[in-house]
């Protein structure tokens, strides 16, 4: 574990640029429109466009979801070498970073998770980051679209006007009796 923790701490060493007069440090710095700025982390991720520059570090590390009755071992923590890099996306005069990233309707949005998922239907942009951090291999949420709503996560249902998704891949949603109910084991402890 040691050994793991010593390659991602080297895998993005941190760094300062100076520009126009000032000076930042940390990663993915990027000097632009007469400003310096730099993400806070390594899986952090800047960009320039639109006159500004956007910095964008992901939220602290949500618990590990573990499967029942199976021991996923030792999970990295979020934004290393399993996850996706962050991406920033620039349209219609906006900016956003992180994971997924979609453009539509006027509207820039990111999940904030590397397992985050972003749709866009219905004249609205939804991102939708599951409650922990999943083991290794996990399935991709999606996002289901129907009845002029968006729902993300996973095994989800769309019936009597309503859509729902579960939070976990162990989850599940069932359309019986004109609603949709959904289900996931309680959180790790």
């Amino acid at each position: 574990m040691l050994a793991l923790l010593v390659a991602n701490a080297l895998a993005a060493d941190p760094d300062c640029l100076s520009a126009f007069g000032q000076t930042a440090c940390g990663y993915d710095c990027e000097a632009a429109y007469g400003k310096v700025a730099c993400a806070q982390t390594p899986e952090g991720k800047c960009e320039a466009a639109y006159g500004d520059i956007t910095c964008w570090d992901p939220p602290p590390q949500a618990p590990t979801m573990r499967r029942p009755r199976i021991d996923p071992g030792f999970l990295p923590p979020a934004g290393r070498p399993n996850d996706p890099p962050a991406t920033c996306e620039s349209a219609f005069g906006m900016q956003a970073c992180g994971y997924d990233c979609e453009a539509a309707f006027g509207v820039v949005k990111c999940a904030l998770t590397p397992q985050g998922v972003c749709d866009s239907a219905f004249g609205e942009v939804t991102c939708w980051d599951p409650p922990y951090r999943l083991a290794p291999g996990a399935p991709p949420a999606t996002c289901e679209s129907a009845f002029g709503k968006t729902a993300c996560g996973y095994d989800c249902e769309a019936a009597f006007g309503e859509i729902a998704c579960a939070s976990t891949p162990q989850g599940k949603c069932d359309a019986a009796f004109g609603k949709v109910t959904c289900w996931d084991p309680p959180p790790p402890r």
